[in-house]
């Protein structure tokens, strides 16, 4: 597993876990895997309650997650309440919570398009307030998350919200106005790359492989290729050339990308996530 931590700042040391209380509102995807990467991290199952739309459902999510059910009354008192909530469920979700938050509460949002002024206004101003862009790889240690701390938010606060996420992967100090380049990088980006391992899947048994083992193929590829540039640092571009040998079989294919348009379509893509992550954030 390969986790590493970036900051423009030196960060403050990581707070013990083991004494910490969360709360998640909304124990779906992204919910789920914060949670899987908060315990991971050292939060104790009976300190992490997951608040869903109802108990039964609360009570099956925290089964499966193997932490605690929960509501949302359990927000007072917290050292850090998680929404995991879709975006449009947040104008029920944060008058419920506003007033049960204390000083020194960590706010952390996943929801894509509310930003850090929507939620301190809808907050009642509260400061201590962090978003978080994760992918859902985080749930297995490999994702990417990007994080915006409001400029209220103290350093511990700050920290705090990166300890928790210390097990998911490589997280990111940002600020808010890059959130929508990252989309296509990472967010949608899983997707995008879900999509290109489906069709090079689909092409390999149309020439013969079985299914099983046409996945089994290109899922280590993947995994070899990032592992690859990752343990080398060297450019993407680099180590394709040293691939492709001149009048070769991976040159040729490299060609035929070239033809099909795939770098633009790949840019396409970002672009187009990009446009809709302003969209929703009614910029």
């Amino acid at each position: 597993m390969r986790t590493e931590t970036a900051s423009e700042s030196t960060p403050d040391p990581s707070p013990d876990l083991s004494s910490v209380s969360v709360v998640v509102i909304g124990g779906g995807t992204m919910g789920g895997a914060f949670v899987t990467a908060a315990l991971a991290a050292g939060v104790e199952p009976g300190s992490l309650r997951i608040a869903n739309a109802s108990e039964e459902s609360s009570r099956e999510a925290a089964e499966r997650l193997g932490a605690t059910a929960g509501s949302v009354e359990d927000v007072a008192g917290a050292d850090a309440v998680v929404l995991g909530v879709k975006p449009y469920q947040l104008d029920a979700v944060l008058p419920q919570i506003a007033e049960a938050l204390g000083e020194d509460t960590l706010v952390i949002s996943l929801a894509a398009g509310a930003t850090l002024a929507t939620l301190r206004e809808a907050l009642g101003g509260h400061e201590g307030i962090v978003r978080a862009m994760p992918n859902t790889p985080m749930s297995i240690g490999e994702g990417v998350t990007a994080l915006m701390a409001a400029d209220g938010a103290t350093d511990a606060q700050r920290a705090l919200a990166r300890a928790l996420l210390s097990a998911s992967g490589l997280v990111e100090e940002i600020a808010e106005d890059k959130v929508h380049a990252m989309i296509g990088a990472s967010g949608s980006g899983v997707a995008f790359l879900f999509y290109v391992m489906e069709a090079m899947i689909d092409e390999a048994v149309r020439q013969g492989l079985t299914r099983d083992l046409a996945t089994r193929v290109v899922e280590q590829t993947v995994r070899g290729a990032a592992g690859l540039v990752q343990d080398s640092g060297e450019n993407p571009a680099l180590a394709r050339a040293a691939v492709c040998s001149p009048g070769g079989t991976t040159a040729e294919g490299i060609a035929a990308l070239d033809r099909a348009g795939i770098r633009p379509g790949l840019a396409s893509a970002m672009e187009a996530a990009a446009a809709k992550s302003r969209a929703l954030a009614g910029e």
